[in-house]
């Protein structure tokens, strides 16, 4: 991957972490919590997606993964299902809405992605590098101290 897109995709991890990254559109998204759209995310893009496969992808707890599916159930963006052979793991999937959901936000990351790779293209390679080493490190920084918040809690 290149430097740009490396760059990008730490730029963006801090946008969501700093809630900087408007979800709040018109339409379904303006209904959803931040961390129920990206939950939402999640189980589009994971294979068989469960409380713990989501609860490791979000940095969340487990319970807090339980209570925002419980929401997103109720609200009739997400189901359940069991797979025939296994009765004792439950999985989430997309509801015809929630795919809706997943697709608006696919399109809101995407059309940043390509503001912010035109934006990157004004720096040379050199100083791509550095700003690479500079969000490697506030990534860190706030991986870090997410997981003091959740030690505290």
């Amino acid at each position: 991957m290149n430097q740009a897109l490396r760059i990008l995709d730490i730029f963006m991890k801090i946008q969501e972490n700093s809630d900087l990254l408007q979800h709040k559109q018109e339409g379904l998204l303006a209904e959803l919590s931040f961390a129920e759209v990206h939950c939402i995310d999640w189980i589009g893009m994971i294979d068989h997606p469960n409380v713990t496969k989501i609860s490791e992808k979000m940095g969340l707890t487990r319970g807090g993964i339980s209570r925002i599916s419980k929401r997103l159930m109720g609200k009739g963006l997400i189901e359940s299902y069991q797979e025939p052979d296994n009765n004792k793991e439950i999985y989430f999937q997309l509801t015809e809405q929630g795919k809706t959901v997943y697709d608006q936000h696919k399109k809101i990351h995407n059309k940043a992605r390509q503001e912010w790779l035109a934006f990157l293209e004004h720096y040379s390679d050199d100083e791509q590098a550095t700003l690479l080493r500079f969000f490697t490190e506030i990534s860190v920084l706030f991986d870090c101290e997410s997981a003091d918040q959740m030690d505290e809690n």
